[in-house]
């Protein structure tokens, strides 16, 4: 049904509002047009009234009733009075200490709303009280739903949406105590007080208020660590009180202590500082008291910072250019070095730029620093540009902490993970060290410390570069190193730990707790600084008490830190938000961050966007993409079943990389989960990329925000498995209902057809090799050897090769001796697997068949490595190939490619458009809202898709996982295919997971 103008519009919402009871005339004439009704006020009103009666024929819903109207409706069938009974219910359960039923029946009523109430009438005079009544009710009943999540103790579940709704209602003192008691819960006591300190600060400066007696009660209560707050589950350890009974009393505790108490300032979140849209900014703080001193427009994408006597030199990531910034001026100039600046370092009169370049004869195709540029700091001139030293092998795609400058060096990582040490006065290369596989190195008063991809730190001595001690992190990962005047400091993102390493004869390990997503880090006088871009956040940590003193807000995406004197500098991006202006009826995103609207004609009813890294050498295969699923909406003429979409294709990517970005990825998800109007993501298409995004879009208002994405393969996102992290997937779903599909197999599959096709060419005895990457190789590996054991093969042994080694001779005599017939390869070509294959071929032999993941491709690539070696070796690649697509899929290939004129389609544009097809059809068998569009996609059944009939398990795999397997060929084979150059197709192997789950 489509409606009129807005004056009939009006007069629905109007009687809606009131259904059951009559509205006058008048008064329906006085909430139209206010004090000056039109002569004709009273025909026009019958008029639209008509009007409106026509349009909800036949129901006799609308009906006249002296001295007005009236619309009768069957119970049930309006939303808002559905919303109003739930809600009542809901509370009634939580005060009978029904804390499960209540959260159930609460979240049931929030799914009913649909963004802002009246949204298209808020103009209107009529509606502005009325939606602010109605988003009272429903910040009532959504703090309703979070006092029985607390009940149920899932605090640290409630942190992330706290801290969002508080961001959205900074004067509702209720929210600020849950997420002071869901902090404390989850053992974060200086948090949960440096809430309370904002929320004073706040409330001072907004009203001239001080918080009122509830939240002074509960701050005391958290100093005193009273037992009443406690979470649920360590109460009911202590004794026979039940879970529930203490659970209540906690909740009751933010409403019912009222003593009077004296008001002291605890440690506390400074203000927020804002960030326009689609603006970078360098932040300046005061490394004493915590307090903004600066707030200086620079650029689009600030992802680099180095100071050095009040002036910053910053790479804009996306601009690709360096900026020189002076703090007392504000003076901003901009320099290009010819290349993709990636990194930057100042000290001893000169800036040094790490020069980013694509590298010949890599996999990786976006640009890597293969050269250090010395600018005068005074002017920006280039001086000199030093070229690092690489050898074949091992290469690098990642850019981050590459440059650090000592008394008389400058430190660069190099391509292949080395360091070298760059003379400053000469600009010469006198030393390189490749004794750890480096990722980031850093100098200071505690000397040059170096960062290693498996969490490995060492100390190299100043002029030979020789290392004095090295240890290793106990952590997930690590990302980011800094050197004091004592210690190196190391961030863990996944752990969420600040590490210390103390120097001296024997290091010392220590750790502290600053939260998951932390990455930059930077050493003052007295205080370590730590940014989280997933929070969007700087912490101040006290190296002495190893504690949190400061928090401070940047609202936005902290990119990088650098400490100079008494200031602290910090590059940060804005967060992405929806437009205020609307197109086709929808708010936008802008184009810093998603590419122009494609819609219909007329208004949309929904957003659905796609999130896809769009710069770097991927951008052709991802482009292709987006203008799959723009050829999927138009066919369909923008509709899902009644719903008119519209789409925006979205960018994870950053320019300085090419690669997907993560905080970039979550940032994005939490723009879209804030937008009513988007209704679907499709993406992503990088599994970290995923990770980082589906906890944002899990934990969106009015439901999970449903994903679709036509490429993720990590096993973590939807299942647990060998190697992969225990806490995954729950992690990544902190409502505990998943909101995510894809339609392309896991990486483990890969194995189990590898497996498969071993046993099935006669292969007894397998040995398993991989590159010693968890996060790809040996995940790989592990996936087909599980399979190979369940599929009662020998295994004949396991081992990794250094994929910075000269030559794998002795990996092949190893593998010799244990008389295996089949080699699973597990790794990269950038981790040398290449030459892996090369050394193999020459020593084992041509009887000895080698098998490897889709990591050897691009097959041409490949060949190019390992030479002769590579041909007859057998690559896995998921999914089909375009060649091999069903009808649909070859029929959608045609179709599709009369708008590609002299491009090939390759496969991953079948998979987006698949997943398109899937997105859409959810939404048009769902009622509208995201929890119904969550609920439909999982009871998807296709019948005769683009990739087949399918659906999907409760874990959001699909059912028909097809793994087709390449054999690396030359000549003219009649199976040659286009799609893949270099391979022909061996098999397509459709592999059951229970040859990969676990427990199996």
């Amino acid at each position: 049904m489509t409606l009129g103008g807005t004056r009939q519009r009006s007069v629905l919402a109007i009687l809606l509002l009131h259904a059951g009871e009559v509205v006058s005339a008048d008064r329906l004439i006085d909430e139209l047009w206010g004090e000056r009704p039109p002569a004709d006020a009273a025909t026009a009103l019958q008029q639209h009234v008509s009007r409106l009666r026509r349009q909800l024929g036949p129901h006799d819903v609308l009906v006249t009733r002296p001295p007005g109207y009236v619309v009768r409706l069957e119970e049930g069938r309006l939303d808002l009075a559905r919303f109003r009974a739930l809600g009542t219910a809901g509370r009634r359960q939580l005060e009978e200490g029904r804390a499960e039923e209540a959260a159930r029946t609460l979240r049931s009523a929030l799914e009913l709303w649909r963004g802002r109430p009246l949204a298209d009438l808020e103009n209107e005079a009529f509606a502005r009280e009325v939606i602010a009544e109605l988003e009272d009710e429903r910040l009532d009943t959504l703090e309703a739903r979070v006092d029985a999540d607390l009940a149920l103790g899932r605090h640290a579940e409630l942190v992330g949406e706290l801290r969002s709704l508080v961001r959205l209602h900074p004067l509702r003192e209720r929210l600020r105590g849950q997420l002071m008691l869901a902090l404390y819960r989850s053992g974060r006591q200086a948090d949960a007080l440096e809430v309370f300190s904002q929320t004073r600060r706040t409330l001072v400066e907004e009203l001239g208020l001080e918080p009122g007696p509830e939240l002074r009660a509960l701050q005391q209560a958290i100093l005193a660590h009273d037992a009443e707050l406690e979470a649920p589950a360590r109460r009911f350890r202590r004794g026979p009180r039940s879970v529930l009974g203490a659970a209540a009393a906690a909740v009751a505790l933010l409403a019912a202590f009222v003593a009077a108490v004296a008001l002291g300032r605890a440690p506390g979140r400074e203000d927020a500082v804002a960030v326009a849209p689609g603006e970078g900014v360098v932040v300046v703080v005061d490394s004493s008291s915590g307090s903004v001193r600066r707030r200086i427009p620079v650029g689009r994408t600030p992802v680099a910072i180095a100071v050095d006597g009040g002036v910053a030199w910053i790479v804009d990531g996306d601009a690709q250019t360096v900026i020189r910034l002076t703090e007392s001026s504000r003076a901003v100039e901009t320099f290009s070095t010819g290349s993709t600046p990636t990194d930057v370092a100042a000290g001893s009169g000169s800036v040094w730029v790490a020069n980013g370049r694509p590298l010949e004869r890599a996999q990786f195709v976006g640009p890597v620093a293969t050269s250090v540029a010395r600018l005068e700091a005074s002017t920006g001139t280039e001086r000199a540009e030093i070229q690092l030293p690489r050898r074949d092998g091992a290469l690098s795609n990642l850019v981050e902490n590459h440059l650090a400058v000592s008394r008389d060096a400058v430190w660069a990582v190099t391509p292949d993970f080395a360091v070298a040490r760059i003379e400053a006065s000469t600009g010469a290369v006198t030393r390189v060290s490749r004794v750890i596989q480096a990722v980031a190195v850093a100098a200071g008063g505690a000397g040059v410390w170096v960062l290693g991809v498996d969490g490995e730190v060492a100390l190299l001595h100043e002029r030979s570069a020789k290392v004095v001690l090295r240890t290793r992190v106990p952590a997930a990962s690590a990302e980011s190193i800094t050197a004091g005047t004592e210690a190196a400091w190391v961030t863990s993102p996944a752990d969420g730990t600040l590490w210390r390493i103390g120097g001296g004869r024997t290091p010392t390990l220590g750790a502290i707790d600053v939260g998951r997503g932390v990455s930059d880090v930077a050493v003052g006088r007295d205080a370590v600084w730590v940014a989280n871009p997933l929070a969007g956040t700087l912490l101040r940590i006290d190296p002495e008490t190893a504690s949190v003193e400061h928090t401070i807000d940047l609202d936005g995406i902290p990119r990088s830190l650098a400490v100079d004197g008494d200031s602290v500098w910090v590059a940060v991006v804005a967060d992405p938000t929806a437009s205020a202006v609307e197109v086709s009826g929808i708010r936008p995103f802008p184009p810093t961050t998603c590419e122009p609207v494609v819609a219909g004609e007329g208004t949309s009813d929904f957003l659905v966007v796609s999130d896809l890294p769009l710069q770097g050498g991927i951008r052709v295969t991802t482009t292709q993409m987006a203008q799959a699923i723009a050829f999927v909406l138009r066919e369909r003429e923008f509709r899902a079943g009644r719903f008119r979409i519209a789409y925006q294709s979205c960018d994870d990517s950053v320019g300085r990389t090419g690669l997907f970005d993560e905080p970039k990825c979550a940032a994005n998800a939490r723009a879209y989960a804030e937008n009513p109007d988007v209704i679907g993501v499709i993406g992503t298409f990088n599994s970290p990329c995923a990770l980082a995004a589906l906890p944002e879009l899990n934990r969106a208002q009015g439901g999970p925000l449903a994903a679709v994405s036509p490429s993720n393969s990590f096993v973590g996102l939807t299942r647990t498995g060998p190697g992969v992290d225990p806490a995954l997937p729950a992690a990544l779903y902190p409502t505990g209902r998943r909101s995510y599909v894809r339609v392309s197999p896991t990486d483990d599959l890969q194995g189990a057809a590898l497996a498969l096709l071993a046993r099935d060419r006669g292969h007894r005895q397998v040995y398993v090799l991989d590159d010693g990457d968890p996060r790809y190789g040996a995940l790989m590996a592990t996936g087909f050897e599980t399979a190979a054991l369940r599929l009662g093969l020998t295994v004949a042994g396991r081992s990794s090769w250094d994929p910075r080694a000269r030559g794998y001779q002795d990996v092949g005599r190893r593998i010799a001796r244990s008389r295996a017939t089949a080699v699973f390869v597990g790794g990269l070509l950038d981790t040398n697997a290449g030459r892996v294959v090369r050394d193999l071929r020459a020593r084992l032999g041509p009887s000895v068949e080698l098998l490897g993941p889709d990591g050897l491709t691009p097959l041409p690539l490949f060949v190019e490595r390992a030479g002769q070696a590579a041909l007859g070796v057998y690559v896995s690649l998921a999914g089909a190939v375009t060649e091999r697509l069903p009808r649909a899929g070859s029929r959608f290939v045609e179709r599709f490619g009369r708008t590609q004129p002299g491009v090939g389609i390759e496969p991953t544009a079948v998979y987006a458009a698949q997943a398109t097809e899937v997105l859409l059809d959810a939404i048009a068998r769902s009622d509208g809202t995201r929890a119904s569009v969550v609920e439909e996609l999982f009871e998807t059944r296709v019948r005769g898709g683009l990739l087949g009939s399918f659906g999907f398990d409760a874990n959001g795999d699909i059912t028909e996982s097809p793994v087709t397997i390449l054999r690396v060929a030359r000549g003219g084979a009649s199976n040659r295919i286009v799609s893949v150059e270099g391979g022909v197709v061996a098999r397509v192997v459709r592999p059951s997971p229970s040859l990969v789950a676990p427990g199996q």
